[in-house]
């Protein structure tokens, strides 16, 4: 009877914690094209001790080989300096996640780890060097692997996430880190979450290039015409114009 329990509690820890790749090895899942996973990524983050606001898109992604992506975007620090980057991110390892990563709502098969190293050019007075270690999301979708799916903004999961630092031409490094959620590594009193999860950055912050985002969507003061027209700025397609490389606006 001892015997029976115990394989029984042995077959659960597998189920629960994704050990055992029945369908989906990781070696299968390495060789697929992976490319979808990254490609047309929009990241919001952090940049100094300041919490400069920065933003992250993934313009282009090609696979090199089984753990090597090369990686194309664009950087844009707070709404007004864009610099075009180009580089590379090097799986690691990957997990899987239990059955109770999925609902209606959220498809999340496991997440696949790694470390990134991307050189921005232009001005060098403006670029520099972003490395680090991320983590994406995945799901398995018939025979293809997608992009986590997660709809529920209070579980503040993020599917896409990216810790590092910046390295200017001359040497100096600011912490910089990025997600498509909650931003990590920001400090305690950075922001506040509303009852619908949302993180709001605090008045302390703002003036570093986060004033436009309040405005878009939690300031109850601005008039319909305000609050559109800071909209339009978060929602536009700032990378698009690919002659500008690390310009300001």
């Amino acid at each position: 009877m001892k015997q029976i329990i115990y394989h029984i509690n042995i077959f659960f820890l597998f189920w629960i914690c994704g050990v055992a790749y029945s369908q989906n090895p990781k070696a299968d899942i390495l060789r697929q094209d992976l490319s979808g996973l990254f490609d047309n990524l929009s990241m919001i983050g952090i940049l100094g001790e300041d919490c400069s606001r920065i933003d992250i898109h993934f313009t282009e992604v090609r696979k090199m080989d089984n753990k090597e992506y090369e990686i194309k975007g664009a950087s844009r620090t707070r709404l007004t300096l864009i610099c075009l980057f180009k580089g590379n991110i090097y799986i690691d390892s990957i997990s899987s996640c239990s059955q109770m990563m999925k609902s209606e709502c959220m498809e999340v098969d496991g997440f696949i780890y790694g470390h990134y190293s991307f050189a921005e050019y232009g001005d060098k007075r403006y670029s520099g060097v972003f490395s680090g270690f991320f983590k994406q999301g995945y799901r398995v979708y018939g025979q293809q692997i997608e992009k986590g799916r997660n709809e529920m903004a209070e579980l503040r999961l993020n599917l896409a996430e990216y810790r590092g630092n910046w390295r200017s031409a001359n040497g100096l490094i600011k912490i910089c880190s990025w997600a498509d959620e909650v931003i990590p590594d920001t400090p305690v009193n950075f922001c506040l979450f509303n009852d619908a999860g949302e993180w709001i950055v605090l008045p302390k912050y703002r003036k570093n290039g986060w004033e436009n985002l309040y405005n878009a969507y939690h300031n109850e003061n601005l008039t319909t015409d305000e609050i559109q027209k800071a909209r339009e700025v978060e929602e536009q397609e700032w990378w698009a114009n690919e002659s500008q490389s690390c310009k300001t606006h």
